[in-house]
């Protein structure tokens, strides 16, 4: 139950002085917060926070040193200033600042409002990054907010309801999943603690929304593009294919009533060098650039795909470390493997399954992360690297995206393997999250022994090996169980390319050479050097759309001594580029490969069944 504590005359003479009328009665129960998009001031935006009536002498406000789902510690006190703290006739209360995120109060059974600035992250100059979709935009055109950007919390009173009340100018809408109520240039939300405020973000701007009923949850699309290149309407059709496999995979609905998928554009030339999503209880965020057509609503589908099966794992079936949340002081987990690998396998499943990839790209995807795990030290079990993520083995986090989602691969296959194809991953997790679910959960070291008592004695063997241990998934087996045939490592003989590592200048929209480490003779022949950037390829145009399909069409047709012409911009060392031609005669390489998966020509009716059971194939 929520309790209206405004004063009447707040709502009746808002202007750009509205921040200096906000004087809520205070209560024992409700915090009251409000933020003036209108009163902007050097990307600084003004937070007032009258909390609850204190009963302690002193207290400690805290703004988050980490959130859930970033696994990585992010200060967000380092982005606050001028922090205020007054009694009800706007006396100064005594305050020090202990650390980057936690200031002490003094006298604060007389505390009545804590006031301060927030400047946005994405325009900051602070030299630390914030992962972009956890991070905060102030602009005249849109403001995203990640509430744990802007508000803090009392100390022991984190579990106290919040009202949020934001004056806004006018055409602007909140896109989000928190209960809101709209007015003419103030709106106002509704949170039951502090993990629900800081769990909602909301998406302010003109709006460009798109809303569809899928597997009986309101699922609603807001787009934020500057160039106007990207609409939510073409990400709906995108993502609700997704979301419909999604339901069907967990039983025919989907665990939400309302789901929000909020997409922050920014253009191809601002880009940095990341882009994703954090996930939500019931929204994710989309920090993407307006990458070109079906580039970018492909990348849409897959990562909101993967967003939303977070509603799974963590957010419904978690340990302790995530039920209670320590925003200052977290302990982590040692199943970071369940909750981004096994909500990474999901999310390709489900689209295997549903017939939106087809057999090759599947395979592709996990040949694709077969090989991005060889980067990483094999040597390092997954619970220990999970156990210490925000220290020690920082390097290592993405590798839960690859080993993780081989490792979430594995389970599955393993599991049928056990049952006669009859219980999969799928069926354990539908399980698990009606046994704990969202309000409560597993002692994180206790989680093996969990699933081998509901499932069977032979996985805690399994586990100790392949999650506890280092030693390789049993690939080989799981993937002949269903008829496939993989081979970790082989040689081919093809017409060469150099054997060169490529990225992506966001900047100039080209990809960029950058490792010539392990380039072969062909490459030296034609010179490449670390940073050229392609513009042609044979006279083809090259873009990060079609390069595959122009190197397809290369290997295909090309036979030894054919000329080959490579047009290139070459840094010329004052910031700009020099356009040059490289040439060179056509020459078999020795292509070394790994990880490769072929269907077999001939499955047995075992392997057909179970590979039915497995991607509905």
């Amino acid at each position: 139950m929520f309790k209206n504590i405004l004063a009447a005359s707040v709502f009746c003479c808002f202007t750009l002085t509205v921040s200096a009328q906000f004087e809520p009665f205070q209560n024992d129960e409700t915090y009251s917060v409000f933020m003036d998009l209108t009163a902007v001031k050097d990307d600084r935006l003004p937070v007032q926070i009258v909390p609850p009536v204190l009963g302690y002498d002193s207290v400690e406000f805290h703004m988050p040193k980490i959130v859930p789902g970033t696994y990585a510690i992010e200060d967000y006190g380092q982005f606050v200033s001028e922090l205020k703290a007054t009694d009800a006739r706007g006396n100064a209360l005594e305050i020090k600042q202990l650390d980057t995120n936690r200031w002490r109060v003094y006298k604060a059974k007389k505390l009545y409002k804590i006031s301060y600035y927030v400047e946005d992250t994405y325009d900051s100059e602070k030299d630390f990054d914030i992962f972009e979709p956890a991070g905060t935009s102030v602009e005249d055109s849109v403001f995203l907010l990640n509430n744990f950007g802007f508000i803090g919390y009392v100390d022991g009173y984190k579990d106290h309801p919040f009202d949020l009340q934001i004056a806004h100018q006018a055409g602007f809408y909140p896109s989000t999943s928190l209960p809101f109520e709209l007015g003419d240039s103030l709106d106002s939300f509704k949170a039951d603690n502090y993990f629900v405020l800081h769990d909602n973000p909301i998406l302010y701007c003109v709006p460009d929304t798109a809303t569809k009923m899928v597997g009986g949850a309101e699922v609603m699309v807001s787009v934020y593009s500057p160039n106007r290149t990207i609409s939510a309407a073409s990400c709906m059709e995108r993502i609700a294919a997704v979301l419909d496999a999604a339901a069907v995979y967990l039983g025919g609905t989907l665990p939400v009533n309302k789901y929000s998928v909020l997409v922050y554009c920014v253009p191809m030339s601002q880009a940095g060098n990341s882009y994703g999503a954090l996930e939500h209880h019931t929204s994710t965020v989309l920090y993407m650039p307006e990458f070109p057509g079906e580039t970018f609503y492909g990348g849409v589908r897959d990562i909101t795909s993967h967003e939303f099966f977070h509603i799974v794992t963590p957010l419904n079936i978690h340990s302790e470390y995530v039920a209670d949340f320590n925003f200052i002081e977290p302990q982590m987990s040692a199943h970071i493997w369940l909750y981004e690998g096994v909500t990474e396998y999901n999310s390709h499943l489900v689209q295997i399954r549903s017939n939106i990839y087809d057999m090759d790209e599947f395979l592709d995807i996990i040949r694709e992360k077969l090989k991005s795990n060889d980067k990483f030290d094999s040597d390092i079990p997954l619970t220990v690297s999970s156990k210490f993520t925000i220290d020690y083995f920082k390097d290592q986090y993405y590798n839960f995206y690859q080993k993780g989602a081989i490792a979430g691969m594995a389970l599955d296959l393993k599991l049928r393997e056990l049952s006669d194809s009859e219980y999969g991953l799928v069926d354990l997790l539908l399980e698990l999250g009606e046994t704990y679910g969202v309000d409560t959960f597993f002692q994180d070291n206790q989680l093996f022994d969990i699933i081998t008592e509901m499932t069977y004695p032979e996985m805690r063997e399994f586990f100790a090996r392949h999650y506890e241990g280092v030693e390789p998934f049993p690939l080989e087996e799981l993937f002949a169980l269903a008829g496939i045939e993989y081979q970790r490592e082989y040689s081919i003989s093809r017409i060469s390319s150099g054997n060169l590592s490529f990225s992506y200048n966001f900047e100039t929209e080209r990809l960029r050479v950058e490792d010539v480490n392990d380039m072969d003779a062909f490459g030296r022949e034609l010179g490449f050097r670390e940073g050229d950037e392609l513009i042609e390829f044979n006279g083809e145009e090259v873009k990060l759309s079609n390069v595959t399909d122009i190197l397809n069409q290369y290997y295909e047709s090309t036979e030894v001594g054919d000329k080959v012409k490579v047009k290139i911009a070459r840094p010329d060392g004052d910031g700009g580029f020099k356009e040059k031609t490289l040439k060179a005669k056509a020459i078999m390489g020795n292509v070394k490969r790994k990880h490769d998966l072929e269907v077999m020509e001939n499955p047995t009716p075992a392997q057909l069944k179970m590979r039915k059971a497995w991607i509905n194939q």
